[in-house]
């Protein structure tokens, strides 16, 4: 357990100087939090911990490992690395239609912005068959084709599962012959029974829409701000609506509302609740309508993903920096948890090199099972790692993970500046 007191008060003035300066070997206080970083503020308890007992036992959902687990690496002196990372963000040229028989045996109206697009069509019921591509009719402009008439390509379930595709059961595919052109296309199937899912993706099409996120990680309490956004190539255009959803990790879903943006973009912001269950990212679905300019259809379906954790931890602020038996750094982290759990610690050692740069030297982690309270991990650079640089080092890009929730609990691009013992 860490127990690191000041022995005198500080007055605000010197404690900036020595915040800013590089601390010397032994106690140390972690840097203020920057723009960006992930700091809690209030620690939550959890309902329900994954405390193992001895000899390790496990569910079938989860196994969690009790050794200690220490282990460095050195990196190159030039690596470029990223104590940020941006979210995630995907450009999107498809859309999905949940649609009845009774709306696919009426005709369903299907925008298409460019020629050559795919189209797939899944019974949401297995044991409606497989389709028979000569009952499946398609009107584009004057045109009217059966799919085999209109396709380029075809394949069924049988073939998409041979390529490695996870379709449903008697799905079918088909790529149009790009000489049909764009416009809106009806698509009819007179035999149609029960619901189905059609999927269109554009792989010609200039128009994208893009769901992203502010940040990829938060806590409980925090939210997400979400902006979606349509591009015609390096251009963006105006959305006409915005709908959506948020799918948790346990597969629930809850109703978006998405506003209007001064620049025809749509945003939400977004605060998960109830994070404390099943493991995993969190997804936000958009589904958006626009137009081009000369006022055709545009249709979307855009995705971005988070990972939220509940706070059930965080670092103390403080820290002891001391030389290791093996000539290597040593550097201890008090932890102060609300739930018993595997928490892991990791962060990049900056040292100066000859021309008088920082420089990246190297990363560590140590993860350990913590019980409810005060505790500490610490982190081992070996003296391999020290090579080539030498004081004063700084401490880049540390986490804080919650390891049986895959949670996130802090980061911190700049952690520490210290001289070594």
């Amino acid at each position: 357990m860490i127990a690191m007191k000041p022995s005198i008060l500080l007055t605000t003035p010197l404690l900036a100087i020595c915040l800013a300066a590089p601390a010397m070997a032994g106690s140390q206080v972690l840097l203020p939090p920057q723009q960006g970083d992930l700091v809690p503020t209030v620690l939550q308890a959890r309902t329900a911990t994954p405390r193992p007992a001895q000899p390790i036992t496990a569910t079938p959902e989860l196994r969690v490992e009790l050794a200690p687990l220490h282990v460095s690496w050195p990196l190159p002196h030039d690596a470029a690395l990223e104590s940020q990372p941006a979210p995630f963000a995907r450009d999107s040229r498809e859309y999905w239609r949940d649609v009845s028989a009774s709306e696919l045996r009426f005709g369903l109206s299907l925008p298409l912005s460019a020629p050559g697009a795919i189209i797939r069509l899944s019974p949401g019921n297995a044991a409606v068959g497989k389709l028979d591509p000569a009952g499946v009719q398609l009107q584009l402009g004057r045109q009217s084709l059966n799919a085999n008439a209109a396709s380029r390509q075809l394949a069924d379930a049988a073939a998409l599962h041979a390529a490695g595709m996870d379709v449903p059961a008697a799905s079918l595919v088909m790529q149009l012959r790009p000489e049909l052109g764009s416009g809106v296309a009806t698509l009819r199937v007179p035999a149609a029974n029960g619901r189905y899912v059609v999927h269109v993706y554009e792989p010609q099409s200039p128009f994208t829409a893009t769901a992203k996120a502010d940040r990829g990680d938060l806590l409980q309490g925090q939210s997400v701000h979400v902006r979606v956004a349509l591009q015609d190539q390096d251009r963006e255009l105006p959305l006409s609506s915005v709908g959506g959803l948020l799918r948790a990790p346990d597969g629930s879903s809850t109703s978006l509302t998405f506003r209007r943006q001064a620049d025809g973009s749509f945003a939400a912001d977004v605060s998960p609740r109830g994070i404390q269950g099943t493991p995993g990212l969190w997804e936000v679905h958009g589904f958006t309508v626009g137009r081009d300019s000369a006022g055709h259809e545009i249709r979307r379906d855009t995705t971005t993903v988070f990972a939220a954790a509940a706070p059930v931890a965080r670092l103390s602020g403080l820290a002891s920096t001391a030389r290791a038996t093996d000539h290597g750094i040593d550097i201890a982290f008090g932890v102060t948890a609300r739930a018993d759990s595997r928490y892991a610690v990791s962060a990049v050692l900056y040292g100066r090199a000859d021309d008088g740069s920082m420089v990246p030297a190297a990363f560590a982690q140590s993860a350990a099972w913590l019980p409810a309270g005060d505790g500490q991990l610490t982190l081992h650079y070996d003296p391999v790692s020290l090579q080539g640089i030498g004081a004063p080092y700084e401490l880049h890009d540390l986490l804080l993970q919650d390891q049986p929730a895959v949670g996130l609990l802090e980061r911190r691009a700049l952690a520490m500046r210290f001289i070594a013992p």
